[in-house]
């Protein structure tokens, strides 16, 4: 049974703070001063662990800049938006069509091209996390991604972020040991009972990303009573038990997961709501760009016929903008010299400060 106290940001400074306990009414709040009435309460009434709980999350509310620090490789969030460049090294790759796969020398110049671009992290993959995509072995995901990492390393340098997008335990034990940083699990460290454990030694920072399902079954039958509350608990919990594990506190980036598990209701409830991920004090990654969402929804309000992945960048970058000005540090995309000119006037003008 979950007993987590939920902040909920009704509008912009007025939360609606919810507790596990069905009998106790939800409370509404607006600044500190009240805050610290409720917190009060609730310790005057032995409710203790409600009291910690929402003091904890306002604390969270209120952090703007993260770090993330691995073997000498700093990235600073929160002033600029970082950008996450993806290089799938699969056949059956949705966006690319398996431009990449199998091919060393063209992976190693579009990881290069993304970098010169402004690329802040290369996210690498081996294996198709589509809706319905099939799994490969673990073998084959071995063979596709850690030659173009090490690769990569030899080629371009030790002075970037390389994250590699699995959910294998002995995948990331060994993208890491020959140059990733960040092992980026769709699962949240869910498919593979010995993740936690994994990162824990590799000491590493890890990604925790809502799914539901494996990608062969995510899209089927899926429901929610509250899309963004029961990811925040799952992220919650997920970062709980990496922690007794003993990944360390700071290790932590969360995903909220679009398009695993979602139908475009949910996808688009995420990005309007993703203020409300902050409750959890970490970095958090979305990764909109070339998703179906996008298509159904143009074809649906613009009346074209198909929309292909390729010509999905408009549509990313006006969802992309959205999640930003909720609270997103870090965008993983296909194509990052737009994204990347696209942030750059998104920052720019949000920090500008009229004098």
């Amino acid at each position: 049974m979950n007993s987590t106290v939920h902040i909920i940001e009704e509008q912009k400074s007025a939360y609606r703070v919810v507790f596990p306990d069905p009998f106790t009414e939800p409370v509404y709040i607006e600044d500190e001063d009240q805050l610290k009435q409720l917190v009060s309460r609730l310790k005057s009434e032995g409710k203790v662990e409600y009291a910690r709980q929402l003091t904890e999350k306002w604390v969270n509310l209120n952090k703007k800049n993260f770090k993330i620090n691995y073997k000498g490789k700093f990235l600073n969030l929160g002033q600029k938006t970082a950008v996450m460049g993806i290089l799938n090294l699969t056949p059956d790759s949705f966006s690319d069509g398996g431009i990449y796969y199998r091919n060393i020398d063209r992976a190693v110049e579009r990881v290069a091209q993304m970098l010169e671009e402004g690329a802040d992290i290369i996210d690498i993959g081996g294996e198709s996390t589509r809706p319905g995509a099939a799994p490969v072995s673990l073998e084959e995901e071995m063979e596709r991604v850690i030659p173009v990492i090490k690769a990569v390393r030899k080629e371009l340098g030790n002075n970037f972020l390389i994250s590699i997008d699995t959910y294998k335990a002995p995948v990331a034990k060994a993208a890491v040991e020959e140059g990733a940083d960040i092992v980026n699990d769709i699962s949240g460290m869910t498919f593979d009972p010995k993740m936690a454990e994994m990162v824990a030694s590799l000491d590493c920072p890890v990604v925790i990303n809502h799914t539901r399902g494996r990608p062969d079954q995510m899209q089927e039958k899926v429901y929610y009573n509250d899309v963004v509350v029961e990811i925040i608990e799952f992220i919650e919990n997920q970062i709980k038990y990496g922690i007794s594990k003993g990944i360390r506190k700071d290790r932590f980036i969360i995903d909220p997961g679009i398009g695993f598990g979602k139908y475009v209701e949910h996808n688009i409830e995420i990005i309007k709501r993703l203020n409300e991920f902050r409750v959890l004090g970490y970095p958090i990654l979305i990764g909109i760009s070339r998703k179906s969402f996008i298509e159904l929804i143009l074809k649906n309000l613009t009346g074209r016929d198909s929309v292909p992945p390729e010509e999905r960048l408009s549509g990313s970058l006006g969802a992309t903008a959205y999640a930003v000005m909720n609270g997103a540090h870090i965008v993983r995309t296909h194509d990052v010299k737009e994204t990347v000119e696209f942030l750059t006037l998104i920052d720019t003008i949000r920090g500008y400060r009229i004098v």
